[in-house]
């Protein structure tokens, strides 16, 4: 972060390195506490949390880290598939397949889902954003500017979680899904169902 020359005033300045939109109180000497949002930033066309629309990434970013994401737990979906001898549904974690006589298409769905739960939540937690989202340079973060965190990952994965269970998790994945790919271009704040009940934003990293 780039220091302010020790002629400048104390007071409220940008931080190189911080979110758009944001400030720090600068002692004369060094930054004091952390980036807080600048009074009147959403109303000049901000977002939340110090953040403006110009941070959001593109719909066609996210798809792509979703469909790099995808082809990641396509893999353990596969080997799960062919040992458990069904086919393997709920690739990416979202939902189950139908039912088969021998119920093999839903322990390997459930299995499937639940590495997809693992994976999103394991990197979600951590730092905000899975393989797929790092490789396309962004960001989960909460609405206030504030990390994900622990919390913060659950909320955005219970949908996903729904979408998993056995018959009807198909139906319910099928509606998230809709509601994702029309949400991401027509929200304001490209929040799809995920994040709304998260309180997340996808951020440019």
């Amino acid at each position: 972060m780039t220091e302010i020359p020790p002629t400048q005033p104390p007071g409220w300045y940008y931080a190189q390195g911080d979110p758009a939109g944001t400030q720090r109180y600068w002692d004369g000497a060094a930054w004091q506490g952390g980036p807080q949002a600048v009074p009147g930033a959403e109303a000049a066309g901000g977002i939340a949390g110090g953040y403006t629309k110009a941070t959001l990434p593109s719909p066609w970013v996210r798809l792509l880290a979703r469909i790099v994401d995808g082809l990641i737990l396509f893999i353990p979906a596969l080997i799960i598939g062919i040992i458990v001898g069904g086919t393997a549904g709920g690739v990416g974690g979202f939902s189950a397949s139908g039912v088969s006589t021998d119920g093999s298409t839903i322990v390997a769905g459930l299995l499937a889902g639940l590495i997809g739960l693992a994976y999103e939540y394991y990197f979600l937690a951590k730092d905000g954003a899975t393989p797929g989202k790092k490789i396309m340079s962004i960001k989960v973060v909460l609405e206030d500017g504030n990390p994900l965190g622990s919390d913060g990952a659950i909320r955005r994965l219970i949908l996903a979680a729904a979408g998993i269970v056995p018959i009807i998790g198909g139906i319910i994945g099928f509606v998230v899904g809709i509601g994702t790919i029309i949400m991401i271009f027509t929200d304001d704040r490209r929040q799809v169902p995920a994040d709304k009940v998260a309180k997340s934003l996808v951020v440019k990293a």
